[in-house]
């Protein structure tokens, strides 16, 4: 687990693994497997140690607030969204939002129930390190099996 939000990872990585979806955002962008200042700068990063969509747990995605996750400063509880991978599609419901210190990890603790958890830097019109995170957290609604539609 890491021990600070958006932290830079060990290592570098290329692979998409998946897709994020907010319709009501239209917003659409890959999941790299790492969350490393390249894999961001590619799409929204996979937190490696949290849960992978539709497990068990927390999966935990962090994105850039200037580029894959500015439209989060418009998203509002009950939005869905949607990640898709080669396993299938899960569709999460937003419950909250939340504006943390970057220390507050406990926001990824492994839940008792499929959750997913988003993050970005805060506030969005802040020049240069950003002092905080926003924070999304959503539960799983349902899931449909059905390959590798839409990754890349």
């Amino acid at each position: 687990m890491p021990t600070r939000i958006a932290s830079s990872a060990a290592h570098t990585t290329e692979d998409v693994i998946g897709r994020i979806e907010i319709p009501a955002l239209a917003l659409s962008a890959p999941i790299t497997a790492d969350y490393d200042g390249s894999s961001l700068h590619r799409g929204v990063g996979h937190i490696p140690g949290t849960a992978v969509p539709g497990g068990l747990g927390t999966v935990g995605l962090a994105g850039h607030r200037d580029s894959f996750f500015r439209p989060l400063r418009r998203i509002a509880a009950k939005m869905e969204v949607r990640l898709i991978d080669k396993s299938g599609t899960y569709h999460y419901v937003v419950d909250s939002t939340e504006i943390v210190s970057p220390d507050k990890v406990e926001v990824l603790n492994i839940a008792a129930r499929p959750e997913l958890t988003l993050i970005t830097c805060f506030p969005f019109d802040y020049v240069g390190a950003a002092p905080e995170r926003f924070i999304v957290h959503a539960h799983l609604l349902s899931a449909s099996p059905d390959g590798v539609s839409a990754i890349h």
